[in-house]
């Protein structure tokens, strides 16, 4: 057997994952290809599949992106302002191949009498005992031996060499006949782990129908400044004070120092270090999440009052002249707020990243309630039925609220436009609110420009769902300026009591 193709070892989990192996006995009757799934370095086996030769080639393909799609999810955890292992972001996997195919000997040797019966010699040893069921067939399909064509038993065992069969040696008129050998009901060969591909990866991930077949995982390995991180975010992107981003990286866990180092415009440096043997990574990054971070040089903190902007790059060790990864901008967007609200989503590299909306937003609730019309018990006095005018008949029961938000970007870039795409097809996205507060430093309490300063407060995160089912897709030569849309709806309901 060998192996035609096979996934790179580092793929996206949900794009195609097709083995194609061949083997020499793919024209053997009853053939199938085997292939085992196995949790990497264990006996755990979570996949098994037969799989027939293609018309063709007679190869043996197999598509494993169902399978291993299920064995990856994600990791969020937004209190984390550091880093975090994402173990559920990747799998690791190997692939055993075998084969099977309807068990069959052969003889050429002649034809034996074993005291009245026929005596076979296979050409190979003999698996066979007594009372098993055979089928012959013979080179001249029994014309010379029509009693040793077909069916028949195994009445004596002769060592692993021959064996004899309930057919009389009378009837055989031409001993040298050559034939094969199968078991009655067909029963197989099965070989199983003739060849293996182990220490397979994959990840959270989803590429593009046309930028597939450009994917090389070397793009992702961290030892070289044109390195990427495991995410689809544009190398510039706008964020608000308020945001929140944590982009993943592939680390192979056997780096020394490894530091994530974080420059602005004003020229000052500062990193938070990284460890661990998790093969991805989560950075906390965001303008709001980045957390506390070592100085090198200049002034602290990363983003001051007048900080237009910072970078985000991967090094291994101390800042060298070569930076081990492509670097990230974060623009700062200090545009007049109408109101905000930030939507977290999972892009299709397995990074969460986030928009703003920054203009007008509404707020629509829905009622949902059943009504059933009950009877109005009432009352007996001086023989008569009366009732009092508060009982109730047509009665609600099980309401529930649902909310919907209809949210609106600030003018983007067309690069930040098509990722926006990535945000209403996502399947996992968290709605979070922003409130500001009024800076309680006095002596600081204007920026620049004369505006008091305001401090964003951020509330919790609040699983939502996009109802969007169609989108524009913007271009900078047909559009100069360049905003989004989106409705969005609380997964969860509001319960009245009652």
């Amino acid at each position: 057997m060998t192996i035609i193709a096979e996934p790179q070892d580092f793929t996206p989990a949900y794009n195609e994952c097709k083995f194609i192996t061949d083997s020499t006995n793919k024209n053997l009757d009853g053939f199938r290809y085997i292939f085992e799934v196995f949790e990497s370095g264990t006996l755990n086996r979570i996949g098994y599949y037969k799989a027939l030769p293609t018309f063709g080639t007679g190869y043996g393909e197999q598509d494993l992106s169902k399978l291993l799609s299920n064995m990856v999810s994600y990791d969020f955890n937004p209190t984390i302002t550091t880093f975090y292992d994402a173990t559920n972001s990747y799998y690791k996997y190997d692939i055993k191949i075998g084969e099977e195919y309807i068990f069959t000997l052969s003889y050429t040797a002649s034809l034996s009498d074993d005291s009245g019966n026929v005596e076979i010699t296979p050409s190979v040893g003999h698996p066979f005992v007594v009372g098993d069921q055979l089928n012959i067939t013979q080179a001249d399909l029994g014309v010379a031996n029509p009693g040793v064509e077909g069916l028949h038993t195994v009445i004596a065992i002769n060592g692993t060499t021959s064996f004899t069969i309930n057919a009389l040696w009378s009837e055989v008129t031409d001993a040298t006949i050559n034939g094969s050998i199968k078991y009655a009901d067909n029963r197989k060969d099965i070989n199983l782990n003739e060849i293996s591909t182990i220490n397979k990866y994959v990840f959270n991930g989803a590429i593009s129908w046309i930028d597939m077949p450009l994917y090389d995982q070397d793009d992702y390995v961290l030892d070289n400044n044109r390195a990427l991180w495991l995410t689809d975010q544009p190398f510039t992107f706008s964020c608000t004070l308020g945001q929140d981003l944590w982009l993943n990286l592939k680390d192979n866990g056997v780096q020394l120092n490894e530091r994530v180092y974080f420059t602005n415009d004003d020229g000052d440096v500062f990193y938070k270090s990284i460890s661990g043997p998790d093969y991805i990574k989560g950075i906390a990054c965001g303008p709001n999440n980045y957390g506390s971070l070592t100085l090198v040089s200049g002034t602290a903190p990363l983003v001051k009052q007048d900080t237009k902007w910072y970078t985000v790059t991967y090094y291994d060790g101390a800042i060298t002249p070569t930076a081990k990864s492509v670097s990230y901008k974060i623009n700062i967007d200090t545009r007049t707020l109408i109101s905000e609200s930030h939507i977290l989503f999972l892009d299709r590299m397995g990074s969460w990243s986030s928009f703003a909306f920054q203009l007008k937003s509404y707020e629509k609730g829905n009622i949902k309630r059943e009504t059933y019309n009950k009877d109005v018990p009432g009352y007996v006095t001086s023989s008569q039925w009366k009732y009092n005018t508060w009982e109730q008949g047509q009665t609600n029961f099980n309401t529930q609220v649902t909310k919907t938000y209809d949210l609106n970007t600030n003018w983007m870039s067309e690069a930040e436009a098509n990722y926006f795409q990535q945000l209403l097809t996502s399947p996992q996205t968290y709605v979070k609110n922003v409130v500001y507060r009024i800076t309680e430093d006095l002596d600081n309490l204007y920026d620049e420009s004369g505006c008091i300063i305001h401090i964003p407060e951020s509330t919790e995160y609040v699983s939502c769902n996009v109802l969007n089912t169609n989108f524009d897709v913007f271009k900078q030569r047909n559009k100069n300026l360049i905003r989004q849309s989106v409705q969005i709806r609380l997964s969860n309901n509001d319960i009245i009591n009652g």
